[in-house]
């Protein structure tokens, strides 16, 4: 009976901290955080009305903080590609990929499937490339490129998946693909005539004003537009920023008109509740006291970095993280959105 009792007793307390957690304000979230309840939260910034409205560091995190944004990166390349269509560079998401590199001739594995490969199929994980960073044995996955000096001469050489074809929607199935985003990164290299660091700089970081940041390099020196970019809080605010202003920053215009709509489109199902646009992954988050939904579109990174964009409340969260292949990573960033971001904004706690 004691045992029992016990149990019910610890059964309650348990619920009770959950519904405490789920109604809590932003001050509770940050104690949260800062006692240890969520491991390795660096930063929480909310954007609203494109202005900072909430901004707490924790632990290494501070405003100059460069923290690795793992695949945060690839939604940088979706812009970078964006902008790169903007200064006519590529003509479209349909330019073929693979013949941009002559210069690596020849290319071994070579096939028709590869021959056309396009920018949109990297962009929506749904190339031939025989390529799936959740599974270890395909010849793409992302550890084996790592294990090379020349990463571009490594993705080119690739074979196609086999049996691989497009649906009726023109893209082949979604398979999660490192390499190809690096590749994507490349081709801007290819169309520019500059490096990835060079171009990027340009068109997104000078005009945003992002000037303290990282990138991950290859042996050879080739930027790893997959993965790695350092950048700080504010950095990934503004790029947050930048979605919701449709691709205009101070007035000028970035990215392509229409672009941010597309990019931010179900092209792929990814998961049972998460779709696949353009480097961007789409879902709905609810809030723990209302039970509203808000449907999202976000960036993500192993460790549990997130720039979450909610267009219904002109609102965009930034959590930097860095609790990297940590089982629970995701869901941290995901339970503080849920049970303090949305249920403080419902209340009016973080409106400007």
């Amino acid at each position: 009976m004691v045992r029992f009792f016990i149990s019910g007793l610890m059964a309650f307390l348990g619920f009770f901290s959950a519904a405490v957690h789920a109604n809590g304000t932003m001050d509770e979230m940050a104690a949260a955080i800062a006692r240890g309840d969520f491991e390795n939260i660096t930063s929480v910034i909310v954007r609203h009305k494109d202005k900072i409205v909430f901004e707490r560091y924790f632990g290494a995190g501070k405003p100059e903080y460069l923290t690795n944004t793992r695949s945060v990166t690839k939604t940088v390349t979706s812009y970078a590609v964006g902008a790169a269509i903007e200064q006519g560079a590529f003509t479209g998401l349909d330019d073929a990929v693979v013949p941009l590199f002559g210069a690596y001739e020849p290319i071994r594995n070579m096939s028709d499937a590869k021959a056309d490969i396009r920018l949109k199929d990297l962009l929506t994980m749904s190339s031939a490339f025989d390529c799936n960073d959740n599974d270890s044995l395909t010849p793409g996955y992302e550890d084996h490129m790592h294990e090379r000096d020349d990463w571009t001469r490594f993705v080119l050489d690739l074979p196609t998946m086999p049996g691989w074809q497009r649906d009726a929607s023109g893209l082949g199935p979604f398979r999660y693909c490192t390499a190809g985003v690096f590749l994507a990164g490349q081709a801007i290299e290819m169309v520019t005539g500059r490096s990835l660091d060079d171009f990027v700089a340009s068109a997104l970081f000078t005009p945003l004003g992002i000037v303290n940041y990282e990138w991950y390099r290859s042996p050879i020196g080739e930027e790893q537009a997959g993965g790695g970019l350092l950048l700080t809080a504010r950095a990934l605010g503004k790029l947050g920023q930048l979605a919701l202003n449709r691709g205009i920053w101070n007035g000028r215009r970035l990215l392509p008109e229409g672009w941010i709509e597309e990019s931010t489109k179900a092209h792929r199902k990814a998961t049972t509740t998460q779709d696949y646009g353009y480097l961007w992954w789409l879902k709905e988050f609810t809030s723990s006291t209302t039970g509203l939904g808000h449907k999202a579109y976000f960036m993500a990174g192993n460790g549990g970095s997130k720039v979450v964009v909610f267009e219904d409340m002109d609102m965009v969260v930034v959590i930097t993280a860095e609790h990297y292949n940590r089982r629970g990573m995701h869901e941290q960033s995901r339970d503080l959105l849920q049970n303090f971001i949305l249920p403080a904004f419902e209340a009016g706690a973080i409106h400007q």
